[in-house]
């Protein structure tokens, strides 16, 4: 009986235990950013951020900062990045805590050159690897060595030869092969850029050597690629190059990026076309356009997806829960005032009891007012952020991407021209998937913001949004005495151009006109916008007191302009929406 007992404890402890170790896995800033949790995972990292300040847990504050700080940077918030860095180093020195930062200055120098601040990368680096030396601290010590040398190289410094010598001495101490490797590929670059081809060569090869003794696929891949760049770069040895761009991909396809199997392909296209064979150099490049479009889309949809998270205000959140824990305190302590006087006087019992109804019912009223003042500023910061990506994503297609795609394009039309004879197959295919894709980036970027409206302004886009959704079933009339040269900043242009957007949008959708007019006036130094149809309308009186999503946003939009919104509708008489806001000052004619 006794020994079934404590078999059932030891069966009970273990189960607790289990359940511990995989609750812990999945409540942990790792995790949440595994699955792309990335606010989860912030919120997270605050919390255990504070409470390694006050236990003064200084090891796992600095572990625990680095990982917030990588968040900030994949949503772009490098500022924010920099300045978690920057606090956990003063945390840590203001405690006078024992535990080795030269890890946080190297982290730090990597983040002012993601923001391309050379100098203070520099003297973060620098920082770094003088705390490193002064413990002996081998490992940030060849981090530190690594980025420097990467820094001075890039810039063609004299400097870089010392860096790769002394991170090469401390890989020969450790005799880690992904370290050894790491350090041939160092010299491979700098003597390439030396233009010493034969000295880079043989270390390339030591490269590729020691690589395929280590774990590190990242380095067996770069040392094939560099070694099929050199026999096509600089020995024009096509075929031999191009072996180890196949060797590449068939050993390790599966885990490289899209981005690298693009580099790849381009180059095994770029060997068969010097090596005559067209058609196979063709089959490379379609497949490399292929990855690009689908590294294109990807970068456009990861694009918004951090616009979408970045706006969710961590800032917000924290201020909403405080005020409802202040609300919560506030409460309770009243109970117990009227639980004390209600032991003592019956008669004070009803009076306190009604006080503290009636108190609740006002704290309620104030927490559902917060709470849909906060959602406002959220619909708010998000569209705000939308438009500014839009026209960021727009401005990036049209003037790089664009402008590289129909440069190409002439470039390849200047050759055709030049060539005696009829163009090959392959030439006008690849002119034709050049234009392709210009069209393609070119509709992309119109929709994203139409151009209408940043070259002509406000009138001229609103008339261009009246026709193009005119058919034969309805009809857009824009009625304005504006003047066509009528030109306002560019973000109010924006916002009224889309809150417009939607409204004949939804007329579309819901009313069944077949005429609608739109009204633009200025009066008062307000703008005046009017939509009115003739279709079925709807009874404002039943109406069941929730918006849609989109006039939800048109309502918060339009009050984050200061401005007011009125619908007047009756069944059978059509809807008529009138907006007044107040002009920004910038205004230009």
């Amino acid at each position: 009986m006794i020994v079934r007992y404590v078999f059932f404890v030891l069966l009970l402890f273990l189960g607790c235990f289990f359940a511990h170790a995989q609750n812990a896995s999945k409540d942990s800033v790792d995790f949440y950013i595994e699955q792309n949790e990335l606010i989860k995972g912030l919120n997270y990292a605050k919390i255990k951020t504070d409470h390694y300040i006050k236990s003064k847990q200084f090891k796992k504050l600095k572990d625990i900062s680095i990982k917030k700080s990588n968040i900030f940077t994949k949503l772009n918030e490098n500022d924010k990045a920099i300045q978690i860095i920057y606090d956990a180093i003063i945390h840590i020195e203001k405690n006078k805590a024992t535990i080795p930062i030269s890890d946080l200055y190297i982290e730090l120098g990597k983040k002012y050159s993601i923001v391309r601040d050379t100098t203070m990368s520099l003297k973060s680096y620098h920082k770094g690897m003088k705390l490193a030396r002064e413990i002996n601290d081998t490992i940030p010590l060849k981090n530190a060595y690594q980025n420097l040398f990467r820094l001075h190289v890039h810039n063609n410094l004299d400097s870089s030869y010392y860096y790769m010598k002394k991170k090469f001495a401390l890989d020969k101490i450790h005799q880690s092969n992904a370290g050894l490797a790491s350090s041939y590929n160092n010299h491979f670059v700098y003597y390439s850029k030396k233009n010493e081809y034969e000295k880079a060569k043989k270390y390339l090869d030591s490269c590729y050597s020691t690589s395929l003794k280590s774990n590190s696929i990242e380095m067996k891949i770069s040392a094939l690629s560099n070694l099929g760049y050199y026999y096509m770069v600089h020995k024009e040895d096509f075929k031999h190059g191009a072996s180890y761009y196949h060797e590449t991909l068939d050993k390790f396809e599966n885990e490289m990026t899209d981005n690298e199997l693009v580099d790849v392909y381009l180059n095994l296209s770029y060997a068969y076309e010097n090596l005559k064979d067209y058609q196979q150099a063709n089959v490379y490049m379609s497949i490399a356009y292929e990855l690009k479009d689908k590294v294109i889309n990807t970068n456009i949809n990861d694009a918004i997806k951090k616009v979408e998270t970045r706006y969710q205000i961590e800032k917000i959140e924290n201020e909403f829960d405080q005020i409802s824990k202040n609300m919560q305190e506030k409460q309770l302590r009243n109970k117990k005032i009227i639980i004390v006087f209600a032991s003592l006087f019956a008669f004070s019992c009803v009076l306190f009891y009604f006080f503290y109804q009636n108190l609740q019912l006002k704290q309620r009223n104030k927490i559902r007012e917060i709470d849909s003042e906060i959602q406002e500023n959220i619909i708010n910061a998000s569209i705000d952020g939308q438009e500014l990506e839009r026209k960021k994503l727009a401005d990036t297609l049209h003037d790089n991407i664009s402008a590289l795609l129909s440069s190409a394009g002439l470039h390849l039309s200047a050759y055709i021209a030049n060539k005696e004879g009829e163009p090959a197959e392959e030439i006008r295919k690849a002119r034709s998937l050049l234009k392709d894709a210009h069209d393609r980036v070119r509709d992309l970027s119109h929709e994203l913001v139409p151009p209408v409206l940043a070259k002509l302004g406000i009138v001229y886009a609103l008339q261009d949004l009246c026709e193009k959704n005119s058919n034969s079933a309805i009809q857009f009339h824009l009625i304005t005495q504006l003047s066509t040269q009528k030109k306002y900043n560019t973000d109010f242009e924006i916002k009224i151009y889309f809150i417009v957007t939607e409204l004949l949008n939804n007329t579309i959708k819901h009313s069944k006109a077949s005429e609608v007019n739109l009204t633009l006036d200025e009066n008062n130094n307000q703008l005046h916008v009017n939509v009115k149809d003739n279709g079925r309308g709807f009874d404002t009186t039943k109406s069941s007191g929730t918006d849609g999503y989109g006039l939800t946003q048109i309502k918060a939009r339009i009050k984050g302009l200061n401005g007011k919104i009125q619908i007047t509708s009756k069944n059978n008489e059509g809807t008529t929406v009138d907006i007044k806001v107040p002009i920004p000052s910038s205004t230009t004619v």
